[in-house]
């Protein structure tokens, strides 16, 4: 092709028909402009698709994580529910010397508590990406991971401190506790549990940091990561 144009200027010069020689190197230049900007074209499209491909690949492991999440969330809710018919008791002062003798899991609800760490492959790979990845459905990620874990972090800390401060006064101020804490029935401990407001006022507090707000936590966490998949599904399907 190249040949070509280069015979055709040739002959328009020996010709000595300038002016047409003119508007032909212009066309020529044109034609090469052309063929510069189609090149930028088809370099910007493959690496708009890269991009594309590759956060929607990331997209895929949040929407995995998340689903790992929800199932990790559930059984925590499923485990602990029990729990809190017994702590409700304990709190309402419904339970009896028999209830605990009976009921060995009666005694340690104040003894630990399942918590779970999120998974965030996904959301760490999103941080890395340049600006120019910047969307709506990005965005309500990044705000998501940013609210909940915080919070949900801090719900944990919180409790870990009651429990930390539970096991801390029973091992200075109480001879039952090598007892409890080798899961050992201690009728002194249940006498204590029964008629203590100490124990009941901590039951008290453990129920509200995990069971209320926690547990609120948790459910939100559904709730927004459920309405993230299905976001993510329209976004990469």
């Amino acid at each position: 092709m190249i040949k070509i144009f280069r015979k055709i200027r040739q002959q328009l010069l020996t010709e000595n028909k300038f002016s047409k020689y003119l508007i032909y190197a212009i066309g020529e230049i044109i034609l090469v402009v052309i063929g510069i900007l189609i090149a930028l074209s088809i370099s910007n499209w493959n690496e708009g698709r890269k991009k594309k491909e590759t956060l929607n690949n990331i997209y895929t492991i949040i929407k995995q994580d998340l689903e790992t999440d929800l199932l990790k969330i559930d059984k925590i809710f499923t485990s602990m529910n029990p729990n809190e018919k017994m702590l409700m008791k304990v709190i309402n002062q419904t339970m009896t010397f028999e209830d605990y003798k009976s009921c060995e899991p009666c005694q340690r609800v104040l003894d630990g508590f399942p918590d779970y760490t999120f998974q965030e492959r996904g959301i760490k790979l999103l941080e890395n990406q340049s600006q120019s990845t910047n969307n709506d459905l990005k965005a309500t990620i990044t705000d998501f991971y940013s609210e909940l874990n915080t919070e949900i972090d801090v719900d944990i800390e919180t409790i870990s401190i009651g429990f930390s401060d539970n096991q801390y006064y029973w091992k200075n101020n109480k001879s039952w506790f090598t007892d409890f804490i080798r899961g050992i029935s201690n009728d002194e401990f249940i006498e204590y549990a029964l008629n203590s407001w100490d124990y009941r006022n901590r039951a008290s507090e453990f129920h509200v940091l995990y069971y209320e707000i926690y547990f609120d936590h948790l459910k939100e966490y559904k709730q927004r990561a459920k309405k993230i998949i299905e976001k993510i599904n329209k976004t990469i399907n």
